[in-house]
């Protein structure tokens, strides 16, 4: 052995040595400061057990005092009683405690994270669940499994053969075999869907609907656009920055991992599907929401490009990847759907280009997907403005043709122009949403449906489509049947829900009718936007709600002007009889107040009583040949009532004859759906009762009575509730379609 080598075995020894010799004073010096906290605190114990007492009779008195007049009273009880509470529930929970967590510092801590954990995702993950509920839930499970492991390992390495612990290891094991179950299934299903559906009496023989959803007689061609080489078309990148909220540092160094771009060059890119055959198409621009950045979100839709395509429309999926996982994005959003619309123009209008001349650009449709359903109303007001609401010193020049919109389960006021809500007007509009929805779980599209008004010039429609089964992710094919991640999503209960293959289904015969109507003027099935009922044989078993409202519709009532209750919005008198409850309020979207919104509705309540009633007596005659009386009424009775609501519409004419018709006879008013969104809620017998406004249109030709009806001198519309001794109800938009008005000659004005 070299020299060298010996001395650098040396050296190496000196060095083991020296460490050896560091960690071992190190160890002594981590005992002494151990052995001195130990000493340092020696009989701090009863001081704090004390401190903690007293804290708690603090609490409890001041809790208790609110509820006696004498408030020093009240805090005295309550301190006294949180004396016995306190020392009887520490001894037994210390006792549990010992018992679960009798163990060192480390598999102490561990079973503290472990459940902070699962308690937080119990109450995370269990939408629609009361927080209590899914508090309790989680501290079960958690208590199970600490106790299943400590005890299978007792039994079965520590080699304990006591009976109790056997009993405890069998019982925990249920429990714990139980959560691992509920947690790793779909969920429950609900059963009031099949109840509901037996009392629709609508229901008709379409000729020719059961092919509605098929593929149409085009070939179908597609490409995709960006500024990237491997593009069939080239764009050029814009900047967005201007209309984004900044985001944090951190946030940006991850995007920079899987993306090459930013706000200030945002890509312009998509996918289009086409019909090969035909020119000069109509065609719809899809926006989708936030998700996450490592999905290509805009591929999901491709069920609905193909079928579109097949069937005449130039379809393009727009990537709006870059406005993923932000916040006040919006109208970011909003800009870059525009800016694609610009580019695919150009291409429009290019020679030798694929799609030289393919788009009619004078029929334009935007559709968007959660935040991409509310941007599309962002797209269209900056369509139609000439500078940026939020700064007016960025100018806008757009101006495209946009006839209407489709917003599938969108959001709502993420982005307020100037502070206020979107308002639209004179634009065809539909909204689809799942009550099952577990991302967006009120109906918030609803809002922006109000928001949409006419003018009275041109021929408009907007509607609503609400979908018992339906959830958010499903509308986009690479997002699936859980709107949380895991282990989030583990909580959620999508047992309950319709197929993903049905949902798109849905989307897809829904659209195709809307843009049939509002971009070609062909209606051959128009009435599904309005009368769904009528089409329930063909469609998937589960039930839908519908509001509409056309440019033709004339408002009597919607009880957005005044305190007044005896006046109306046109300036009729109002007048209820054998009512418990008369009122106008906020409406909201469940039995608990969830999805509270800006907007009014009459309430009516009637109680053990064979006849109530609600009187409209228009400022003038009304006229209403060839018209109908509409309205939107949402069933607020119970639950557990055996029928829908139901109650007559009874017209009075000036001569005093009369003329009615019962609202059962065109739509099935539903109780509220009892909504199961987490397993939880199912497990504790809950359920979020969720509201549903439905639109009922009654025809002048069916309404029944005295044959000498003068249907063009009507001077009352009253709702006569004869059919159920209680019940309750909210109305709103209550008006006619196709009617005029003349003064009124009477005594009765």
């Amino acid at each position: 052995m070299t020299e060298k080598r010996l001395e650098k075995m040396k050296i190496g020894q000196k060095i083991t040595t020296s460490v050896k010799k560091k960690r071992k004073v190190c160890h002594e010096r981590w005992k002494r400061i151990n052995a001195e906290r130990k000493a340092a605190f020696a009989g701090t114990e009863k001081g704090f057990r004390i401190a903690s007492q007293l804290f708690l009779c603090v609490i409890l008195g001041a809790a208790v005092s609110s509820l006696l007049k004498a408030e020093w009273l009240g805090f005295l009880l309550g301190a006294v009683l949180a004396v016995p509470v306190g020392i009887l529930g520490t001894k037994l929970a210390g006792c549990l405690l010992r018992t679960v967590l009798k163990c060192s510092g480390q598999s102490l801590a561990y079973a503290l994270l472990d459940f902070v954990i699962v308690v937080s995702l119990s109450a995370e993950g269990s939408i629609g669940a009361e927080e209590e509920d899914a508090v309790f839930a989680g501290i079960v499970m958690f208590a199970g499994a600490v106790l299943f492991s400590k005890s299978l390992w007792a039994v079965f390495a520590g080699g304990v053969r006591k009976v109790w612990m056997t009993v405890l290891l069998l019982v925990t094991g249920v429990i714990t075999g139980a959560s691992v179950c509920i947690l790793a299934a779909d969920g429950f299903e609900d059963g009031y869907v099949s109840e509901y559906r037996e009392w629709n009496k609508t229901a008709k023989e379409i000729p020719g609907f059961e092919d509605y959803g098929e593929p149409g007689t085009y070939t179908v061609e597609t490409l995709e656009y960006s500024p990237y080489k491997e593009a069939a078309l080239k764009t050029e990148p814009v900047d967005v920055s201007n209309f984004v909220g900044k985001g944090e540092n951190w946030h940006e160094a991850y995007r920079d991992m899987f993306q090459s771009y930013g706000l200030e060059n945002a890509p312009v890119a998509g996918k289009v599907w086409y019909p090969a055959e035909v020119q000069n198409c109509p065609v719809i621009f899809m926006a989708h929401g936030n998700h996450s950045i490592t999905e290509e979100s805009y591929l999901g839709y491709a069920y609905l490009g193909e079928y579109l395509a097949s069937h005449g429309y130039v379809f393009v999926s727009v990537d709006e990847n870059v406005l993923n996982e932000r916040s006040g994005e919006n109208d970011g959003r909003a800009v870059l759907l525009l800016e694609n619309i610009k580019a695919l123009q150009e291409f429009n209008g290019q020679e030798g280009n694929l799609l030289y001349q393919k788009m009619d650009y004078d029929n334009i449709a935007l559709a968007g997907h959660s935040r991409g359903g509310e941007m599309i109303a962002d797209a269209y007001l900056f369509n139609e403005c000439e500078t940026y609401p939020s700064n007016g010193m960025f100018s806008f020049d757009y101006h495209f043709s946009i006839k209407a919109l489709l917003a599938v389960a969108p959001s709502v006021n993420q982005y307020q122009p100037a502070d206020h809500e979107v308002e639209l007007s004179d634009v065809n509009y539909l909204v689809v949403q799942g009550a099952n929805d577990q991302d967006i779980s009120v109906f918030m599209g609803s809002q922006q449906y109000e928001n949409i008004t006419f003018s009275g010039k041109g021929d408009y429609l907007k509607a609503s489509l609400y979908i018992t089964g339906a959830n958010h992710g499903q509308f986009n094919s690479l997002w699936g049947k859980y709107d949380m991640e895991p282990p989030l999503s583990w909580w959620l209960n999508v047992g309950n829900l319709i197929s993903e293959e049905e949902q798109q289904y849905l989307l897809k015969i829904f659209a195709r009718a809307f843009f049939d109507k509002t971009l070609k003027g062909e209606g051959a099935y128009e009435d599904l936007l309005t009368a769904v009922s009528k089409y329930e044989t063909y469609l998937p078993e589960t039930l839908y709600v519908q509001q509409y409202e056309q440019s033709a519709f004339s408002l009597l009532a919607d009880f957005e002007e005044d305190t007044d209750l005896t006046t109306a919005t046109d300036g009729s008198s109002l007048l209820a009889e054998h009512m418990s409850m008369w009122t106008e309020e906020k409406i909201t979207d469940s039995k608990d107040g969830e999805g509270e919104r800006e907007n009014h509705a009459l309430r009516l309540k009637w109680k053990n009583t064979e006849y109530a009633s609600y009187e409209i007596i228009p400022e003038h005659l009304i006229s209403l040949e060839n018209g109908a009386i509409q309205f939107d009424a949402c069933n607020l009775s119970a639950e557990e009532t055996e029928n829908p609501l139901d109650f007559t519409v009874v017209l009075t004419d000036e001569a005093g004859n009369r003329v009615s018709a019962s609202v059962g006879d065109y739509k099935t008013l539903y109780p509220a759906f009892p909504v199961t969104l987490s397993k939880v809620q199912y497990l504790f017998g809950d359920s979020e009762e969720k509201y549903q406004f439905q639109t009922v249109s009654l025809p002048a030709e069916d309404f029944q009575g005295a044959e000498t009806f003068d249907f063009t001198k009507i001077c009352s519309i009253t709702f006569a509730f004869d059919a159920s001794d209680d019940g309750e109800l909210w109305l709103d938009n209550i008006g006619t379609i196709n009617a005029t008005s003349q003064p009124m000659l009477s005594s009765r004005q």
